[in-house]
């Protein structure tokens, strides 16, 4: 922290000293004597305000508390990957580096022009300097090439990729509830979308009762769904209403029902052979981006951090238990 913070504080100072300077006059009444006492007290003023100083104490409890966390998450991350990639004697190229940038500019658009407007904007928004941006390059460069020789790609995990890019895609509504009974009897009087929409509103447990139920397309092989819903997806039809509604679901916790709206098909899906290459690399990129995370949190947790500053300590915490929040 004794690095990160002086560094923002001085592009800070900087613009309220440029403001002041120009308000010079105004502020020329200020008292020498509080000016004295101000500084004997051991808090340096770095602005005035109409005359009253704006402290570095107060500067700083301000942007700890805001930002402090992060900051101090983003040190320790930075010389931990150093660390492990000492430790298995990697030496980090530049042409990593650029490729994690040139990662950055493809996830945004795909006109060059667009995405670097796309990542200044971004850059902006999140206060991300040149220091700061090439910091965060080098540190992702550093966890990709760490996790990347550990990753096989498998022709199951190529074939469901192609499945959640191609494959046909079921709209469905959805009602959930931790009672059998309840669910029974809902099954018994959805009849019809109408019907079914009214008791997903009254009675489903699952947060997709704000519009009737309704799910965004589902893919069979999307993991994010329960295997239970997923595998009842295919036996849905729309020939008419028994086939459009599913039996009652058994989950982990509850019960679950679907109505069909539609079956998604795509038109013309290019062969698998087509597009295995695009496939392996898109799961490669996937599961790169969770191994690094995975990685990118034990260093964090392995990592004996011992803050002395109250308000930094608070916003830490606050960080570090942001990082245990399941994903």
């Amino acid at each position: 922290m004794s690095r990160a913070l002086p560094i923002l504080l001085i592009v800070i100072v900087a613009a309220i000293a440029n403001a002041c300077q120009s308000n010079s006059t105004q502020n020329s009444t200020t008292s020498d004597q509080a000016r004295a006492q101000t500084i004997a007290a051991g808090d340096q003023p770095v602005a005035y305000l109409d005359g009253k100083p704006v402290t570095q104490g107060q500067l700083y409890r301000m942007i700890v508390q805001a930002h402090g966390g992060e900051a101090l998450e983003e040190i320790l991350l930075d010389r931990a990957v150093q660390a492990r990639l000492k430790q298995e004697g990697i030496a980090l190229e530049q042409s990593q580096i650029d490729a994690e940038r040139q990662r950055v500019l493809a996830a945004l658009a795909t006109d060059p022009d667009q995405a670097a407007r796309l990542m200044k904007e971004m850059r902006a928004q999140r206060g991300l300097d040149d220091v700061r941006f090439g910091n965060l390059l080098r540190r992702n460069a550093g966890l990709r090439t760490l996790v990347s020789d550990k990753i096989t790609i498998n022709e199951a995990a190529t074939r469901q990729a192609y499945q959640l890019r191609y494959g046909d895609r079921y709209q469905v509504r959805l009602i959930t509830s931790g009672s059998l009974d309840q669910l029974t009897r809902a099954r018994r009087l959805a009849v019809d979308s109408a019907t079914f929409t009214k008791l997903a509103i009254e009675i489903s447990t699952d947060r997709s009762m704000q519009q009737g139920g309704l799910l965004s397309p589902v893919s069979p092989a999307d993991p994010t769904y329960p295997k239970a819903i997923r595998d009842a997806l295919p036996k849905l039809k729309v020939d008419n209403t028994a086939s459009r509604l599913s039996p009652i679901i058994a989950l982990d916790q509850g019960y679950a029902l679907l109505w069909l709206e539609e079956v998604i098909k795509q038109a013309d899906p290019p062969g698998i052979e087509q597009v295995r290459d695009e496939l392996a690399a898109a799961v490669r990129d996937d599961l790169e981006s969770v191994r690094m995370r995975q990685l990118a949190r034990t260093l964090i947790e392995q990592t004996n951090v011992v803050v002395l500053d109250p308000a930094l300590d608070k916003s830490w915490r606050q960080q570090f238990d942001s990082l245990q929040a399941p994903e």
